[in-house]
């Protein structure tokens, strides 16, 4: 990652522990927008970690405060984990495709 400011960096080596915005709005279920709104008119987690423009926040933090929110309770882990694997597989298709345009490219 490049540019990155920690803004708490009690939590500089524990990355493990933090999640991106998009994360929080896939764990939510929401779109990354709602997020973005969350955070400037609610008392949504402070950011952890800026690198580039991804901002990161402490995960427990975003899910103890999504559990808070009345119209959110905890996310149904099964779909969470569904929804991560759904995202790894079209990642790892992209990667793949990519790969094998990069071999045709590089044969003489």
């Amino acid at each position: 990652m490049s540019d990155i400011t920690w803004h708490r960096p009690e939590y500089q080596g524990n990355e493990a522990q933090l999640v991106s915005l998009a994360g929080v709005a896939t764990l939510a279920g929401v779109t990354r927008a709602a997020v973005s709104n969350w955070r400037r008119r609610h008392d949504f987690p402070k950011p952890v970690m800026t690198a580039g423009r991804t901002v990161w926040v402490v995960r427990a933090e975003a899910l103890a405060w999504l559990a808070s929110r009345p119209t959110h309770s905890a996310p149904d882990q099964a779909a969470v984990v569904a929804a991560l694997e759904a995202r790894e597989a079209r990642q790892a298709a992209a990667l793949a495709a990519t790969r094998k345009k990069l071999r045709q490219l590089r044969q003489p």
